[in-house]
């Protein structure tokens, strides 16, 4: 008989990029998933149109007191795995986390890389080696998020075997059926704050030789109000401001744009507006700063540059417009291929890893490495 697993995933709220994941899992036969969290949702979140999604079987447990913390990790045991994101970095959980790695429990630890950038990168670096030094020998894994995630952790000195591939995932919305007529539309989501970039967005755009197009700006924050007053200098007639926009409202659009652009200047752990994108069967163009940049490729009509290139932006949206609108077929291909972002391949993936971790099985594959390899068969 399969033996009971009991997964705790100890975070700083409930996040609408891990939930489908947490819901597949809870779903697994023989096991159970503890979500433990300081708060609901963030009320920047909220503003964005967060809420509490549907978490399946997981058992939800916000802002717990120290009591019931000493009660979670005292009845851990040999069948109990503990998976942390952060590294010792939420203060409401560090009793928690020094109780588990002195008393040896299983352990393991999700996190987006460090900003690697400048000279504070540098420092950032010097902390990751502390943290390795210091708790290293302390958990069994890292659920590294994002393209930059092994290599920043490998860099650090923690060795491949304790490495995995990981990402943020979202339940796929239903398709929405775009328009196979009328001007090219391309799409930004997301905040308007500095490491985003959308001013290179703006700058390329402004290269743009195909008048019949449309750019969409669905967001908010403290850069709209520069944006908006470089479009007026560019005079950009073509690009138009929405504010946010609740998340089902945004993924809709996005079935209903032609490109998805998300041009990160700065550090971007992931950037979950990928995964929609994708699902929807909307192509993408990213920056190599952004951590999602590892799902996109030729398999998925999508394209990375470097960041802050803006020539390579404008040349690349000047050759999708002159190519015309995203055919049908072409949107289909997308959407089958994103099938391997769901939350019921990344519960697969995950307790792969757990077998791999703590019964020597062998190293996994992430789903959309094989996703990848999957399409290059078919097209062969």
């Amino acid at each position: 008989m399969a033996k009971n697993r009991k997964f705790v995933f100890w975070q700083n709220m409930v996040s609408v990029h891990q939930s489908c994941f947490l819901h597949c899992l809870s779903l697994k036969e023989h096991v159970e998933v503890v979500l433990v969290t300081v708060v609901a949702i963030e009320e920047k979140r909220k503003r964005m149109g967060w809420t509490i999604p549907d978490m399946g079987r997981v058992k939800l447990i916000v802002g717990p007191d120290q009591a019931v913390i000493n009660d979670i990790v005292t009845s851990s045991d040999e069948n109990t795995y503990h998976i942390f994101s952060g590294f010792d970095s939420e203060p409401l959980f560090r009793n928690a986390f020094a109780y588990l790695t002195a008393h040896r429990h299983h352990l393991g630890i999700m996190a987006e890389p460090y900003s690697w950038l400048g000279i504070k990168g540098q420092l950032r670096y010097l902390r990751s080696v502390y943290h390795r030094m210091r708790y290293g020998k302390m958990f069994d894994f890292i659920l590294a998020i994002g393209s930059k995630g092994m290599e920043v952790y490998n860099r650090a000195g923690y060795k491949k075997d304790k490495l995995f591939e990981w990402g943020y995932f979202v339940q796929p919305a239903p398709p929405v059926r775009a328009e196979e007529s009328g001007p090219f539309r391309v799409m930004y989501a997301g905040g308007l704050v500095p490491n985003k970039g959308v001013h290179t967005l703006i700058r390329a755009w402004s290269n743009v030789k195909n008048s019949n197009g449309e750019l969409n700006i669905i967001g908010d924050g403290p850069e709209a109000p520069m944006l908006k007053s470089l479009v007026n200098e560019l005079t950009l007639p073509n690009v138009k401001f929405s504010g946010f926009q609740d998340n089902e409202t945004v993924t809709k659009l996005m079935g209903q744009h032609d490109l998805l652009v998300l041009p990160s200047i700065l550090k971007e752990g992931w950037g979950a507006v990928i995964n929609e994108a994708l699902q929807q069967g909307t192509p993408v163009i990213c920056t190599d700063h952004c951590g999602a940049s590892v799902l996109l490729g030729d398999h998925n009509f999508s394209t990375v540059i470097r960041a802050g290139d803006i020539s390579r932006l404008s040349e690349e949206m000047n050759k999708r417009m002159k190519a015309g609108k995203v055919p049908a077929g072409a949107r289909e291909k997308i959407r089958r291929w994103s099938e391997c972002l769901s939350g019921a391949r990344a519960a697969e993936y995950f307790l792969d890893i757990m077998h791999c971790v703590y019964e020597d099985g062998p190293a996994p594959q992430a789903p959309w490495r094989k996703g990848k390899r999957r399409e290059t068969l078919v097209e062969g």
